[in-house]
């Protein structure tokens, strides 16, 4: 039997698909079938630790706006002087002008060569401390057709002796079904492995109802990850806010050990498609050792 959420769904799932299939949704092009992840190094000191971090996520579409993000970033005072970003379609250029005028180091995966510019893109990782190993996570299903695949990024960030974990994930559009899109999601969480530090895992998760994002949140609990509880409205801009029966929040942080504090959704800038969100998450103490 189909529920109303499950007919809500469908319907707002024809109007994405069609709309995404000309932007960031359907990846046509190549794609390799290994993923390499590029880490650089920032210059000069690495910061104190403070209490809390300040982590904002952002798909800047293609990975185009980059100059204007930085711009708008440094102007709007819940983005600006971040701890840690995670980002999404963006382009080895774009990722090197990031790091740079943020004075970062960064972790970088490119996921497949977009026809809309012919250049690799995927996501990354950027950090005012060291990060000391990476991995790249392809996602099950590729997009049917193109065979194209989805990838999550994790970084290993050293904050003076403390190893947390970093995941930018970008999964599937509607073009994949739900079931499969959060076996994608299953599959960042499962790449954990042993690692017992805390842990944030943040970026498009295309959950364009709220019916998606209730079942996507209970998926995360089941994990052991709990949603970063962000404002209500939309984090995707412009038209897309209209879509019959759903409030399109397509970008999440879930974390394990942080404790949140503020949040939101920057939703005045107009670099992308996708609006930032951000959230300030209390470190956890480090267990002390065993003598």
């Amino acid at each position: 039997m189909t529920t109303r959420g499950q007919k809500i769904v469908l319907l707002a799932g024809l109007a994405w698909c069609l709309i995404l299939a000309a932007g960031c949704g359907i990846h046509m092009g190549y794609a390799p079938q290994t993923v390499n992840v590029y880490r650089g190094d920032a210059h000069g000191p690495v910061p104190a630790v403070p209490d809390s971090l300040k982590v904002v996520s952002w798909n800047i579409q293609f990975g185009e706006q980059v100059p204007l993000a930085i711009k708008e970033m440094a102007a709007n005072p819940d983005l600006a002087d971040a701890d840690i970003l995670l980002v999404q379609e963006m382009t080895s250029e774009g990722m090197r002008q990031l790091a740079e005028a943020l004075g970062m180091y960064q972790v970088y995966g490119a996921a497949a060569v977009h026809p809309h510019h012919h250049k690799m893109f995927g996501n990354g990782v950027l950090s005012k401390w060291p990060i000391v190993a990476d991995k790249a996570i392809i996602l099950p299903y590729d997009t049917p057709i193109t065979g194209h695949h989805r990838i999550a990024v994790a970084a290993d960030i050293d904050l003076g002796g403390q190893v947390i974990r970093m995941i930018s994930i970008h999964t599937a559009t509607m073009v994949v079904d739900q079931d499969k899109r959060l076996e994608q999601v299953k599959a960042a969480r499962d790449s954990l492995g042993t690692f017992d530090g805390p842990v944030l895992i943040g970026g498009d998760f295309n959950t364009v109802s709220d019916y998606e994002v209730t079942l996507l949140k209970q998926a995360m609990r089941r994990l052991r990850l709990k949603p970063v509880r962000l404002p209500p409205g939309p984090t995707i801009r412009n038209k897309f806010k209209k879509l019959p029966g759903s409030v399109p929040v397509l970008d999440h942080f879930f974390c394990r050990d942080f404790v949140e504090g503020s949040r939101g959704i920057a939703d005045g800038t107009t670099a992308s498609d996708h609006y930032p969100i951000w959230a300030v998450l209390a470190i956890p103490p480090a267990p002390a050792e065993i003598e």
